[in-house]
């Protein structure tokens, strides 16, 4: 699709779902990460029930990391995770692969589920890549990645940047593909102070950013209401938040000059919760929209496998309603 700056202003409703797929096609998650035809029939399903705005592929932070060569546990159900982190120095660097995303590991099936969404799909396509330091902790260890930024720079920065260029390689060719955005991943930077996370992942997300042609979303998960300022500093054209975000202080402080997803509790409200509290959560919400286009409904993070689909289905047709009234 092209026209981004037009269509950010008419995306008013597009939850971060791709698990909830998974239940409507009646396959395990596992099937679904390592079988493009699989995982495109459960987001067309989706697509079809929902007709969301934007269209998310399956959240999924291992394919990076085993395109780099690094072994994967593969659960039926559950998320995939790396069975031992290979990085401990610079050195080892040398041993990990430089990813071809055409290639390597299931980049290659990322890729032809983008480019059938974008074949079918009527709305934004959007497919998620790890952010620089999200990957950095995969590939050393959380522990050891936030270690280095106290104790070794040196070898966090050359981590860094392989990741970086890692990820360049990957979005762009996801771009290349039929993505309309690539919505980056951060959720371990979220641990970091402003300072730290500026150094550590906000340089490296502005390289990913000026170097892919596409808009890009940035998802951190958590109470990121500190690091609200350096997201913005990213250059990334949108930023998607958690619930525990104070949605309000950040449409004020971005004015219109982002686009802001967000941030309705995935789990509490809409996976598990009542009609009641999507209403209360809704509301608070629809009126912060009132007179601000760039805010698109969403939820604070990925639904979970099991989401109560009615819940969902009421998350949409409420939604609908509410904005119709409120334009």
């Amino acid at each position: 699709m092209t026209g981004m700056d037009e269509l950010w202003g008419k995306l008013r409703i597009a939850p971060l779902m791709g698990l909830p797929g998974v239940r409507l096609s009646g396959t395990s998650l596992k099937q679904n990460l390592e079988n493009a035809d699989v995982q495109f029939s459960s987001l067309k399903m989706l697509y079809e029930r929902f007709h969301p705005d934007a269209m998310f592929t399956i959240m999924d932070l291992s394919i990076e990391v085993e395109a780099c060569g690094v072994e994967l546990s593969r659960p039926e159900n559950r998320a995939f995770s790396v069975k031992q982190h290979p990085v401990g120095s610079s050195a080892d660097l040398q041993r990990l692969r430089n990813p071809d995303p055409r290639r390597d590991g299931r980049m290659p099936l990322a890729l032809a589920v983008v480019e059938a969404m974008s074949e079918e799909f009527d709305c934004i396509n959007a497919a998620y890549v790890s952010g620089p330091f999200t990957l950095a902790s995969l590939l050393a260890g959380a522990g050891n990645a936030l270690r280095s930024v106290i104790r070794d720079q040196d070898f966090l920065r050359d981590l860094l940047q392989y990741c970086t260029g890692a990820i360049i390689r990957y979005s762009r060719a996801l771009a290349e593909h039929g993505a309309d955005v690539v919505c980056i991943l951060e959720p371990t930077a979220g641990v970091l102070s402003p300072r730290q996370f500026e150094k550590n992942s906000a340089v490296y997300l502005r390289e990913i950013t000026a170097a892919v042609s596409v808009p890009s979303i940035l998802h951190i998960c958590g109470d990121t209401n500190v690091l609200i300022p350096n997201m913005l500093g990213t250059n990334c054209s949108a930023i998607s938040l958690d619930s525990q975000v104070n949605m309000n202080q950040v449409l004020q402080r971005v004015r219109g000059e982002i686009q802001v997803f967000g941030n309705i509790n995935p789990v509490n409200i809409v996976a598990y919760g009542s009609v009641e509290d999507i209403d209360k959560a809704l509301l608070e919400l629809i009126s912060l929209a009132r007179g601000n286009d760039n805010l698109t409904i969403s939820t604070g993070c990925d639904l979970p496998l099991d989401t109560n689909m009615e819940n969902l289905s009421y998350l949409f047709s409420e939604s609908r309603r509410l904005l119709g009234q409120s334009q």
